[in-house]
């Protein structure tokens, strides 16, 4: 970066973590170290800096798995959540399963506009998708609560689905969801004392979770369980 480093820049689009899954714990420091040396080596304060979260790879699984691409798209996500000026560009709706650099670049482009336009320029526009703010227990079910859901909450596809349930025991299921409000209601006849809920937690999952501005939600889990990754080799 150094012999960029001298010119004047608005900000910086970050499209990047592939190569970095199977160490996605890691990530979650790495990232927001390089946003901070950036900015120090800019030095233009806190420019924008907004973060491509990885779009869809692999084949599907069939059954709710632990998954190292859901773990770094974790890590984006909370470095989104914890170092100002900056914006997640979901694009987990896009992609290609049997090749790591997807050609449609175009949705990619738009939704980093977005945030461009909503968190730095000002405009008053949906510039993210639906983003897990609380969950709450219900009786069988868990009730999960979003921001930016911006013309309300809506299902793509045939149904509200890609969503798991575990209990104290940790044995995921798929759940059954469905949305009220700016909320959505998740449950399963196999969990009947649910504690944690996880939402597009692998590589390729259906992206069934929309707001009203047709962006897409971003992947979450509510469990703070150890991750594949969080192993000492992974870091």
């Amino acid at each position: 970066m150094e012999p960029i480093a001298p010119l004047a820049i608005t900000g910086a689009v970050w499209y990047q973590g592939e190569s970095n899954t199977e160490r996605a714990c890691q990530y979650r420091s790495l990232l927001p170290t390089l946003i901070s040396s950036w900015r120090k080596l800019f030095e233009q304060g806190d420019f924008p800096f907004y973060v491509v979260s990885l779009p869809a790879f692999k084949h599907r699984s069939d059954t709710p798995i632990d998954d190292s691409w859901a773990e770094l798209r974790e890590a984006q996500a909370l470095t989104v959540k914890n170092v100002p000026h900056t914006c997640l560009a979901v694009t987990i709706d896009t992609g290609d399963p049997d090749n790591i650099h997807p050609i449609d670049k175009q949705v990619v482009g738009d939704r980093v506009a977005y945030c461009a336009l909503g968190e730095h320029y000002g405009l008053t526009i949906p510039y993210a998708g639906p983003t897990l703010r609380k969950v709450e227990p219900e009786p069988g079910a868990m009730k999960l609560d979003f921001d930016h859901a911006d013309g309300g909450l809506a299902v793509r596809g045939d149904k509200l689905g890609e969503f798991s349930i575990a209990g104290a025991d940790r044995k995921w299921y798929w759940a059954d969801a469905h949305i009220r409000g700016d909320s959505v209601i998740v449950s399963s006849a196999s969990v009947p004392a649910p504690v944690a809920v996880r939402y597009a937690w692998q590589a390729n999952p259906a992206a069934t979770l929309y707001n009203g501005a047709g962006l897409p939600a971003v992947p979450f889990r509510t469990d703070e369980w150890s991750g594949i990754t969080e192993s000492p080799s992974a870091r």
